[in-house]
């Protein structure tokens, strides 16, 4: 049965059997000889050929091999052959009895029409959940850039995070936080690629970055393109969008679903997507920290991952030119780079390939306080700024009362609390100071540690 199904979708069957058909119908209109017979065999390839042409337009679709049948084509090539001869002799029993041998053939294929409406929706469930050429693939997950460097614990620990199932029946979400070009993206698309994450959800991970601006609606007809075969999705509002997204969840309850939401700014965002499904599972990163939901706060690079990340961005592969830079030299632009993996990656790549003069130049601006990191290239700039444009200004005020103190040293919140009270009219009780802090620190613009009361042992670190 299987063959037979595969026969009729074979690349050139379409083609025979349209031949076929014509030459019945011109041969009906010239001659009434043999018409009962010609009339029952049009009948059989009318029921055939258009389920043939559909398997054949989404073969094309989702570009499979198909399996040419030399001998069925020959069989339908001599029918035409045959038909074309009623126009031509006089009705004689031998050649009514050939077509009768035809119509019988074709009717054994006629019979099984249903197993090819079967295929037929077989197939197209296949395109559905294909992605087109030039669309995303495994569900938008982009590829890793490069060499990822220092992030396989971090994927291990995350992996743990986003693999536990939630306490009660509903998906569970986990929220990678940490401030500007940190390694958040690179983190969760890392631990996209991971063979067990791609064990567990398979084709089934959808990725897809909101940003600072962002509209539901274009959101979920994106996330829902490739499963609807290339048909169009509107939406009223944000709510019908997120209403056809829980109803795709519900159809798919059988596979687990990994959501991914990459740099959101706001925790009514996640809301949205929430499911109650013990299958479906968000993934999202933001640089502020949503306290209603399990936190995985990413840190930055380790001392040693630190230097391996700057050499690997300052550095040829074959290492020609380490020879003019001293190990002394690599350790001290680090320590200026504050272990920041964005501020590692760019300055490496600015000294690569430079004398040991420029290096020594970028030391010296950097430690004299000549030159900041944020000033050696607008990238570093751009990506930290937009963690300030979204606070509000109380807030950044706040934020810039920090530079007034030592850098990579911890403030007594005390210390704030006198200052803040004369500034901005905070109480003395310390309950707006605390406010503030809390708020910094969701931002992830500052570090809280030991806040318990306003004590001498309560610091902020900046």
């Amino acid at each position: 049965m299987a063959e037979l199904l595969m026969l009729l979708a074979g690349a050139g069957v379409g083609e025979a059997v349209s031949k076929l058909t014509d030459a019945i119908t011109h041969v009906i209109t010239k001659t009434s000889k043999f018409r009962s017979a010609l009339t029952e065999l049009q009948q059989i390839l009318a029921r055939i050929k258009p389920i043939i042409n559909h398997i054949e337009k989404l073969n094309v679709k989702l570009n499979r091999p198909t399996q040419e049948s030399a001998n069925f084509i020959a069989e339908l090539k001599a029918a035409e052959d045959l038909v074309r001869e009623c126009e031509r002799i006089k009705w004689t029993y031998s050649h009514s009895s050939k077509l009768e041998k035809v119509n019988k053939s074709l009717l054994r294929f006629c019979q099984i029409d249903v197993q090819l409406q079967i295929n037929q929706s077989l197939l197209e469930l296949l395109a559905m959940c294909t992605p087109s050429i030039g669309l995303w693939s495994c569900g938008g997950v982009p590829l890793d850039k490069g060499d990822v460097i220092g992030f396989d614990d971090r994927v291990r620990a995350l992996k743990e995070m986003v693999l536990k199932d939630s306490e009660v029946d509903d998906c569970s979400v986990v929220v990678v936080s940490a401030g500007g070009g940190y390694g958040k993206t690179t983190l969760v698309t890392k631990l996209c690629h991971d063979p067990q994450i791609q064990g567990q959800f398979g084709r089934n991970i959808y990725f897809i970055t909101v940003s600072e601006t962002c509209d539901i609606k274009v959101m979920v007809k994106r996330l829902l393109q490739k499963n609807q075969g290339g048909q169009q999705l509107d939406f009223v509002n944000d709510e019908d969008a997120t209403r056809e997204w829980g109803s795709f969840l519900a159809v798919n309850t059988s596979s687990p679903i990994l959501l991914v939401l990459d740099d959101v700014w706001d925790a009514s965002i996640v809301t949205k997507f929430k499911f109650k499904s013990s299958a479906y599972k968000i993934l999202v990163t933001s640089r502020s920290t949503f306290e209603q939901f399990k936190t995985y706060k990413l840190k930055l690079l380790k001392d040693q991952d630190a230097t391996q990340l700057f050499r690997h961005s300052a550095f040829f592969l074959d290492g020609s030119e380490r020879t003019n830079i001293s190990n002394a030299l690599v350790d001290e632009l680090v320590k200026h780079c504050k272990n920041h993996p964005l501020a590692l990656s760019v300055i490496g790549r600015l000294l690569k390939g430079k004398d040991v003069a420029r290096w020594d130049s970028m030391l010296k601006k950097l430690s004299q306080g000549m030159q900041s990191v944020l000033d050696v290239d607008e990238s570093i700039l751009l990506c930290l700024q937009k963690s300030l444009d979204v606070v509000e200004d109380s807030v950044k005020e706040c934020f810039l009362d920090l530079g007034l103190f030592p850098e990579d040293q911890k403030i007594a919140a005390t210390m704030l609390m006198d200052m803040w009270v004369h500034l901005y009219n905070h109480d003395e009780e310390g309950l707006d100071t605390i406010n503030q802090l809390s708020d910094l620190s969701s931002k992830n613009l500052a570090t809280l540690s030991q806040i318990r009361y306003f004590t001498s042992d309560s610091f902020l670190s900046k």
